[in-house]
């Protein structure tokens, strides 16, 4: 059994967050790996139908082909399944403030702000301020 969200709860979470979404360009990429064993990755993609959900192998950080991955420790990786269903996002946030939750982001700001990310970053606390350069 993988320690990663099922994908159809992750899936279902997407659509209850759809205001992180919406904005996103096709082909957008969020990837969610566990940090003590990061062989498979979940990820949210942007399709032309919407965000499709799957396992995926995990190459690396810079061949995962993700704009942002998410890399959690064993109990981060147990509240997000536990909030998959419901408050994923703050779950998601506390995590990355206390460390238990990396968050690589891995496009140049100006990319991911091109891209539509604007709206996930700030859902996930971050906040992109000044001009990009």
């Amino acid at each position: 059994m993988s320690a990663l969200p099922d994908p159809a709860a992750w899936r279902a979470a997407a659509a209850r967050h759809d205001e992180f979404f919406a904005a996103l360009d096709p082909g957008a990429r969020i990837g969610l790996v566990a940090r003590q064993a990061p062989a498979t990755m979940l990820l949210w993609e942007v399709g032309d139908a919407g965000i499709e959900v799957r396992d995926a192998p995990f190459p690396g950080f810079s061949a995962s082909g993700t704009d942002i991955l998410l890399a959690a420790d064993a109990q981060a990786l147990a509240a997000i399944c536990d909030a998959a269903d419901g408050q994923l996002f703050a779950v998601l946030r506390a995590g990355i403030r206390s460390g238990a939750v990396v968050c690589y982001i891995l496009r140049r700001r100006c990319d991911l702000e091109a891209r539509g990310f604007e709206e996930l970053l700030d859902g996930l606390g971050f906040a992109f301020m000044g001009a990009c350069r």
